[in-house]
């Protein structure tokens, strides 16, 4: 009777500090825990502004939720108190492990979106005879390409008196894209020599090369994408072996693993280990997008 007077109690108290959490937001006074909490979302703003990918208050919030929803609802399902650790383990790992993501896609998006709008100005030049021209078509004729706001920046620089040079670093800067400084070397060396069918032709091949680069990441990704359905593959069957178990008792009809501590201890840790391995597996098995 004390134990379960205990066990509700705690669930309780947990049940009322998650609702502060989420209630407490927006107000300008708010408790210590709340501050901790609201320290974190910002940060993980900042991380995602930093990445240059969208992430709002109410995507973390949302997470947050979801993360302490699920733990309830592993707590109602099984009796054990301790899964409720897991929604705390959720809501700190979950929101950066989907910035990251976000991050990955967006600079592969990024690499073939530069390719393709390279491609174009290369098969420009030869008509405009001008870097600066054949990116005012290409402007004018995609106005809705990935690249267009960038382009439409760096001829506004060029328009207010900054050198093609610094125009195109402007370009780098927005882009955050190793593999472009090749493409852009050459653009400057063909700016300062003429735009000679000869310096279209090393264009073309460095940007032929950056297309190669971009089969080759595409080619990793897919790779890694298989890594990772092993990876799931794996988790699934070591989850069996707590699956297979549960049908032991503990003699008196019951669950070993709902109803003694040391099973609901292991579970509350299998479940966890699995979260950290899946985490670190993501970061393993994942494209190095800092490569781009």
């Amino acid at each position: 009777m004390l134990i379960s007077f205990l066990t509700a109690a705690l669930f309780t108290l947990w049940t009322v500090c998650a609702a502060v959490l989420m209630l407490t937001e927006g107000r300008r006074e708010r408790k210590a825990v709340g501050g901790y909490w609201r320290r974190q979302n910002r940060l993980l703003q900042e991380k995602a502004a930093g990445y240059g990918v969208a992430w709002s208050s109410r995507e973390t919030l949302a997470v947050w939720a979801v993360s302490l929803v699920t733990a309830a609802g592993l707590y109602l399902a099984t009796g054990n108190l301790l899964l409720l650790v897991f929604g705390w383990f959720l809501a700190a790992f979950l929101p950066g492990l989907l910035i990251s993501r976000r991050r990955g896609r967006k600079r592969l998006e990024d690499l073939a979106a530069l390719a393709d709008c390279l491609r174009q100005l290369v098969a420009r030049l030869p008509d405009q005879g001008s870097l600066i021209r054949a990116m005012e078509v290409q402007l004018a004729v995609q106005p809705g390409h990935r690249l267009a706001p960038v382009l439409g920046r760096v001829l506004e620089e060029l328009r207010l008196g900054s050198g093609l040079e610094e125009a195109l670093e402007l370009w780098q800067e927005r882009m955050g894209l190793r593999k472009f400084d090749s493409v852009v070397r050459t653009m400057l060396q063909a700016q300062k020599e003429g735009w000679s069918p000869q310096a279209v032709k090393a264009l073309d091949t460095a940007v032929g090369a950056l297309e190669q680069d971009l089969q080759a990441v595409r080619l990793a990704a897919q790779k890694a994408a298989a890594r990772k359905r092993q990876l799931y593959l794996a988790l699934a069957t070591a989850w069996s072996f707590p699956l297979i178990l549960s049908f032991f008792s503990t003699g008196e009809g019951k669950n070993v693993f709902f109803s003694t501590l040391p099973g609901q201890a292991l579970m509350a840790a299998y479940l966890s280990g699995s979260l950290y391995v899946l985490i670190k597996g993501q970061s393993y098995i994942s494209l190095n997008v800092e490569e781009l």
